[in-house]
């Protein structure tokens, strides 16, 4: 842990700025009102939003992290790994906190935040120290932000900001805290250990064929055969229902053409170097600078920035937050190497220089075909499915058996079982062909009872389950079980008498003997090692490892290790701290750590509670068919 605890104090000031301000660099993307125009996906309190508020939260989450993962990271990777839910997670925390800084009246005006950009130094330039609008118009381009977005996501985080302020001590954990971690973290002990196998614990016993009969008597549950149900199940995959069906030609180009823009279309894209001068006359000078063959890593160093802050790698024109330096930098007549400007822009005089273009791409209709018919289709099995269910649904509210309702239905039901809940038959045999989830339904079931439609666990379809028959637990005859009650009693009788011999080992030890001259009598020898909380090997697994450190100094402790009932009996004989290990500096930035870590949770603890106070709703057909379907 403590080399872990190292690493993490490395960043240990990046937590203050973490807990202090929450999400404000994971500000970008919050839903405007005017988004919030159709039916509720999620509601807190007061705030509504909608599926488009979602979907766009969403879409730029994903933009977000497809690009610090190099691109490689797919918008069906991002859904599975379950990115869905954290967004929708982080708009109902920010709204409840936004409603709940509107209630105690928390106000922020412009000049804190024109303060605040000034004062930080993400937007100053390294050079000079003061605040440098190209970093800001960096930050606004990779996060498709225009400077107005951008005011109203500081407004609403800065003044959450203050809500978090108020809870965060910003304090060193208590000494006493820190110095139990550092004890416990640097435990070293010294140990001596002998494995017990069964050649040291004597002759083992022939059972007689009473002494078989008993133990069959005295264990009765070890022989008892489990609980089978005989049960019908229904099950309606997807893929069933897909015969013949077909996509109409006019409905695909219809679809084609709808998504388009969205799905089908990525337009061109420029690397652009990009500096803003206060001035006209100096965006004039750089323009000179570079068409006498200067480069703009040249102009970049006089600025005191280097070429890749004043990079822009594969912007759209939309992504350029200034509007007349996104159609002059986009113009058809600027190639590769190409000067813009000087161009009149937000923050003052733009100068830029195209790197790099990368033509946009339209794929064609013929190119998506195959996957507009795939989702085109899947709406048609899924009404398919549908009516299915209520063709059986409504034979089932008649009185009919759920065979007699699959069969109105077209299909038929298959009868499994006896079968326990683990998918064994008598016997030994395996049914593999019911899913985990209908056989859990099977087992929740009174005899004659049949379930609801239930969606399988892969979201492929439904199913229905009629149960026939319980088959109540029942004791094996003794006949059938004679060669597992032999092996049973075997290994009991193996258990105990290792079980005496360590029994033996701990009396002599007590007695005074050392565990050399006890395991010499075994022609053994005991093994002696320094260990800490996390060693483990053969014999010593974690929670024997646990149970060496509870245990006192000259305590002997032991444990069984293996399937063969070996046992190893281990002696405490030294304890001792590598607290000198952990330098002073390292234990103030720990005491730091951890009082950040404790604020985090109180933190935590308040936003919840905040969550609960304005209550939450979430539409989750809604959310799930944003990303279940294909438009």
């Amino acid at each position: 842990m403590l080399s872990q605890v190292r690493g993490a104090l490395k960043g240990a000031v990046a937590w203050v700025v973490i807990i202090l301000l929450v999400a404000a660099f994971a500000l970008w993307g919050v839903p405007q009102t005017s988004q919030l125009f159709s039916s509720s996906a999620v509601t807190v309190g007061g705030e509504s939003f909608s599926q488009r508020a979602v979907s766009r939260e969403f879409d730029q989450t994903f933009q977000r992290a497809a690009r610090e993962s190099g691109g490689g990271l797919t918008r069906e990777a991002a859904v599975a790994s379950g990115m869905p839910g954290q967004v929708v997670d982080r708009l109902i925390t920010q709204s409840a906190l936004d409603q709940y800084t509107q209630k105690m009246n928390l106000a922020l005006p412009r000049e804190a935040i024109r303060d605040y950009l000034q004062s930080n130094e993400n937007f100053q330039n390294p050079a000079t120290g003061q605040f440098d609008p190209t970093t800001l118009e960096s930050i606004l381009l990779s996060n498709g932000l225009t400077a107005k977005q951008f005011e109203t996501i500081m407004r609403e985080d800065l003044s959450r900001a203050q809500l978090i302020e108020a809870l965060v001590s910003e304090t060193a954990a208590p000494a006493n805290f820190v110095d139990a971690m550092i004890l416990r973290e640097t435990e070293r002990r010294r140990i001596a250990y002998l494995t017990v196998t069964e050649d040291m614990a004597g002759q083992s016993a022939e059972p007689t064929p009473e002494d078989l009969q008993t133990y069959y008597t005295e264990n009765k549950p070890l022989f008892t055969a489990p609980e089978y149900r005989t049960f019908d199940l229904l099950v309606l995959r997807s893929e069933g229902f897909r015969e013949g069906l077909e996509a109409p030609e006019e409905e695909m180009r219809r679809l084609y053409e709808a998504g388009r823009d969205r799905l089908y279309s990525t337009p061109e894209k420029r690397t652009l170097y990009q500096i803003t001068y206060d001035t006209q006359a100096q965006g004039a000078a750089a323009v000179a600078d570079l068409e006498q063959d200067k480069s703009f890593e040249d102009l970049a160093e006089a600025r005191g920035l280097s070429l890749d802050a004043v990079t822009f790698a594969d912007a759209t024109q939309n992504q350029i937050v200034d509007p007349a330096v996104g159609e002059a930098a986009f113009a058809d007549d600027v190639a590769e190497g190409g000067v813009v400007g000087p161009v009149r822009s937000l923050f003052g005089w733009t100068v830029a220089q195209v790197a790099e273009i990368t033509p946009g791409e339209d794929r064609t209709f013929e190119d998506v075909r195959p996957e507009l018919e795939a989702s085109y289709l899947d709406n048609d099995v899924r009404r398919r499915l549908q009516d299915a269910i209520d063709v059986i649904e409504e034979e089932r509210d008649t009185g009919a058996e759920l065979a007699e309702a699959a069969e109105a239905a077209g299909l038929s039901v298959e009868t499994y079982g006896p079968v326990d809940r683990v998918s064994f038959a008598p016997g030994g045999a395996i049914i593999d062909k019911v899913p985990g989830e209908a056989l859990s339904e099977a087992f929740q079931l009174d005899e004659g009872e049949q379930s609801e439609a239930l969606r399988l666990a892969n979201e492929d379809g439904y199913f229905f389950v009629s149960l026939r028959e319980i088959t109540p637990p029942a004791l094996k005859p003794y006949e059938y079980v004679e060669e597992e009650v032999e092996d049973r009693w075997r290994a009991e009788e193996r258990r105990k008498r290792i079980e005496k011999t360590v029994s033996e080992i701990r009396q002599a030890v007590e007695s005074g003997e050392s565990l050399e001259d006890i395991a010499a009598r075994y022609d053994r020898a005991p093994i002696e090692l320094v260990i800490d909380r996390r060693f483990t090997n053969e014999a010593i697994d974690n929670d024997f490892n646990e149970t060496i450190f509870f245990a006192d100094l000259n305590g002997l402790v032991s444990d069984s290790i293996g399937n063969n009932g070996a046992q190893v009996v281990a002696e405490i004989r030294e304890i001792g701290f590598g607290r000198s290990t952990i330098s002073p500096a390292e234990e103030a930035r720990l005491a730091e750590l951890v009082g950040l870590q404790l604020d985090q949770e109180l933190v935590e603890a308040f936003v919840n509670a905040i969550r609960d106070d304005y209550g939450v709703k979430i539409n989750q057909s809604q959310v799930d068919a944003l990303f279940n379907d294909g438009f």
